[in-house]
C-alpha cells in the first residue's frame, strides 16, 4: 500500500518544514497556477466555485520562489514535471532552468480544445508540461515523442478547473520513477496526482493552499485506499 501524506497549508512554508524534517523525494510532478487570474467565463451560475480566481494566480514570486525549495526536496537524478500554458512559458522556464537542467518541453494534446474567445482566438487544444531533472535522469522504457494524446477531463467529472487525467498523471510517473519512490505535488487540487501515485504503487506527498480541495483531494484519495484494500 503507498505512503500518502496530505497536507492543507502554504506550499512555501510546508515544504521548508519537510526539508527541515530531512524529507526528501525521487520526483516532483505539479500543476502551478498559470499566472493568468484565470476563471471560467462561461459557467451560468456565478456563484459556482469554478468562477472564482485561483489563488495566486498572479503571483509571479510564487513559480520563482518554489523552484530552491523543489531543488533542495528533490535527490539527485530525480526529475521534475510542470504543467503550464504558452501564455507565460517563457517565465516558468527561465525559473526552472536557475536550478535545473531543462530536458524537454512536452505537448499534450487534449483531443478537444477549451472555449477562450470564440471570435478572436485559435481553439486551445494543447497545454505544455515542462520535464527538467536533477543532474541525470534515466527515463524508463522505450524512448517516446513529446507530443501526447490524452482527453482532457470532462466538465462533467471535473472536481478543480484545472484538474489533469490521471491517465496522462501515471504516463509520466512511470516514465521516471520506481515502484515506492516518493512523488511530490505541491499544488495537490483535487489529488489526481495522488491516485495515479496510488495506482502505480508509489508514494505521495501533496500541498494544497485550499480547504475546500484539500478536502476533496483527501476523499477522493480514502476511496482509492478503500477500493485497494478489496483488491
Amino acid at each position: 500500500m503507498s505512503d500518502v501524506k496530505l497536507i492543507n497549508g502554504d506550499c512555501i512554508e510546508e515544504m521548508q518544514k519537510l526539508i527541515d524534517d530531512g524529507v526528501k523525494v525521487d520526483m516532483v510532478l505539479t500543476d502551478p497556477p498559470y499566472l493568468m487570474n484565470y476563471y471560467s467565463k462561461w459557467i451560468t451560475d456565478k456563484s459556482h466555485d469554478f468562477c472564482k480566481p485561483i489563488s495566486n494566480d498572479t503571483n509571479f514570486d510564487l513559480i520563482k520562489d518554489i523552484m530552491p525549495l523543489l531543488f533542495e526536496l528533490l535527490n539527485d537524478g530525480g526529475a521534475v514535471y510542470m504543467f503550464c500554458n504558452a501564455n507565460h512559458i517563457d517565465y516558468f522556464k527561465q525559473q526552472i532552468e536557475q536550478h535545473f537542467k531543462l530536458k524537454n518541453i512536452l505537448i499534450w494534446i487534449k483531443n478537444n480544445w477549451s472555449a477562450g474567445d470564440l471570435k478572436t482566438t485559435y481553439g486551445k487544444r494543447t497545454e505544455f508540461i515542462i520535464y527538467a531533472s536533477k543532474g541525470r535522469h534515466e527515463l524508463n522504457g522505450r524512448r517516446d515523442n513529446d507530443t501526447l494524446y490524452y482527453n482532457r477531463v470532462a466538465g462533467n467529472m471535473k472536481l478543480h478547473q484545472n484538474q489533469k487525467p490521471v491517465d496522462l498523471l501515471t504516463f509520466l510517473i512511470t516514465k521516471s520513477s520506481k515502484t515506492d519512490d516518493t512523488i511530490l505535488d505541491c499544488f495537490m487540487g483535487s489529488g489526481s496526482t495522488g491516485v495515479a501515485c496510488m495506482e502505480t504503487n508509489r508514494n505521495f506527498i501533496g500541498i494544497e493552499l485550499d480547504k475546500k480541495y484539500y478536502e476533496i483531494a483527501e476523499k477522493r484519495i480514502s476511496e482509492v485506499k478503500a477500493q485497494r484494500r478489496l483488491i
